[in-house]
């Protein structure tokens, strides 16, 4: 099950960058879209390293594998295009935004206390190892939920792409959810459901966003 699980994923992954390249990387786009695209590509190389270990072993061993660092960079990413290309044009620091620097808060405290569960079953090797991943997924999730309810006055440049970044706040629980369910061993039920969900999130990712990029130009 978990093989085809993760072959659908793979390919959905794969529809959403291969997209994404034809959409973004045949003009001069902002370096913005293009690092969310890289972030769906690194996605896409992560699930096929897990599609491949799947078909070789039957399983995903070890506390550390190749795949890991598909999903630590596809959030590295996410993070850095929120950070390094847009929060400075909504935020310029002063106590203006700071309510609302605090409440995006929520969003990497719930991400590190859904890793603080995995860490109660005792620390371990891939303890530490996810909870690297775990800080990556938390500071890219802070900006997207910033992002979200941050008063975009001057320039409007985040309040159109408002759905792109509840999209990639939900694909990072999403994330969280799957390494809970697998470390703890649930029924497949709920694996099947973060998959599918996961799914739509890849194929979802850049036409959302290709549709609020778009009214930046009107």
């Amino acid at each position: 099950m978990y093989l085809i699980l993760s072959i659908i994923l793979t390919v959905c992954a794969a529809i959403g960058f291969g997209y994404g390249l034809f959409r973004f990387f045949r003009n001069d786009e902002a370096l913005y879209v293009r690092m969310i695209v890289f972030a769906v590509g690194s996605a896409m190389f992560g699930r096929l390293f897990e599609t491949l270990q799947l078909l070789v072993n039957g399983q995903i061993s070890g506390s550390f594998h190749i795949g890991m660092l598909g999903m630590a960079g596809s959030f590295l990413f996410l993070f850095s295009a929120n950070f390094g290309q847009m929060d400075s044009l909504v935020d310029d620091g002063s106590k203006q935004f700071l309510k609302t620097r605090i409440i995006a808060l929520i969003a990497p405290i719930a991400v590190i206390a859904m890793w603080g569960v995995l860490a109660s079953k005792g620390f371990t090797v891939k303890t530490a190892i996810v909870g690297i991943e775990t800080l990556l997924i938390a500071t890219a999730a802070y900006f997207n939920l910033k992002h979200v309810i941050i008063k975009d006055i001057d320039f409007g440049l985040i309040r159109v792409i408002r759905n792109y970044n509840i999209l990639a706040l939900v694909y990072a629980f999403l994330c969280m959810a799957e390494i809970l369910i697998k470390s703890f061993n649930l029924p497949s039920v709920f694996v099947i459901i973060i998959y599918i969900l996961q799914c739509a999130v890849m194929l979802a990712f850049v036409p959302v966003l290709e549709r609020g990029v778009n009214k930046w130009t009107i």
